[in-house]
């Protein structure tokens, strides 16, 4: 019985001792020790070690020992304090803002961040909290945003390689401060929602109706232009053509009667009495079926007669 207890007492103090001595820091975490309220100890992330170069160069973690093993790790009982801080990505969401374009339109829009604790000690020391890093957020980021947000137009806000290249930008320099100053870093930034004010909207109505009816009369007055240009082009084409066939006409005329004229010539250079009977014998057709009264001595009644002249 004595034996028993003895046992229990010895693994009583084996347990007090160890959750004195030993801590777990898991893979998704980072720590800081403090000895007697002095750090001397960080353990981070090996994929920050490049993020941290510059924070580990300056003077206080000199004489902090820095480590990226993780798992179970021991401590001077009573002596050591630990303090464990997630390393996973934390989401921040701003408040939705109005904010005016460079060509003075208004948008109504709210942002996010992904972030995560890199340096638990610089953290530590000047943030302390999740709710603190998020009015970190709210100062620094968000405002930093804004303020380049309102340098784009309207347009250029909506052309994603516009708004991300100005987004990538903004991080990189907000991570040279946040990673300092606060141990914080941020992996993605962005943009979420893009609105029209409610107070713009039968303003931003009435332009597109204005804007569509002037695009239709600027259609309208072309298409009227273009139709008139068609019909004078019409015109001027048909007159050419007639014109053309006029000129064409009268020459073949001509060339007809100038041919005509030649074989009367001829005619009349063969064998001027037979042409002159051809001509009596026309005007006898058209005497057909008429009365006429001549005199008797008109040279016609001798063909009649058949006597020559």
């Amino acid at each position: 019985m004595k034996k028993s207890m003895f046992l229990l007492l010895v693994a009583g103090l084996f347990l007090f001792l160890l959750s004195t001595t030993a801590y777990v820091v898991r893979e998704d975490e980072v720590a800081v020790v403090r000895r007697l309220g002095r750090v001397v100890k960080v353990v981070v992330d090996s994929r920050d070690l490049d993020i941290l170069e510059g924070n580990f160069a300056q003077e206080p973690y000199q004489t902090i020992q820095k480590t990226y093993r993780k798992g179970l790790r021991f401590k001077l009982p009573f002596a050591d304090e630990v303090s464990v801080h997630s390393s996973k990505y934390l989401t921040y969401r701003s408040s939705p803002e109005l904010l005016n374009t460079r060509d003075g339109r208004r948008l109504e829009v709210q942002m996010y961040a992904q972030y995560r604790i890199v340096d638990p000690y610089t953290f530590s020391m000047t943030v302390f909290s999740r709710d603190q890093a998020n009015r970190r957020m709210d100062e620094l980021v968000y405002k930093s945003v804004i303020q380049s947000a309102n340098a784009l137009t309207f347009n250029e806000f909506f052309q994603e390689n516009k708004l991300q290249g100005m987004l990538a930008e903004q991080r990189l320099r907000l991570n040279r401060s946040l990673v300092g100053d606060f141990g914080l870093y941020i992996s993605d930034i962005g943009i979420n929602r893009k609105n029209f004010p409610p107070s713009n909207i039968d303003t931003i109505e009435d332009k597109m109706t204005k804007q569509i009816a002037k695009e239709s009369e600027k259609l309208i007055a072309e298409g009227d232009a273009a139709y008139v240009q068609a019909q004078a082009t019409t015109d001027r084409q048909r007159e050419e053509i007639l014109a053309k066939a006029v000129a064409e006409a009268a020459i073949v005329k001509a060339g007809a009667d100038a041919e005509a004229m030649e074989i009367y010539q001829l005619s009349l250079s063969k064998d001027l009495e037979f042409y002159r009977f051809m001509q009596r014998m026309k005007i006898y057709r058209e005497m057909r079926d008429n009365t006429v009264f001549m005199d008797s001595s008109n040279g016609i009644f001798d063909y009649f007669q058949g006597v020559n002249p």
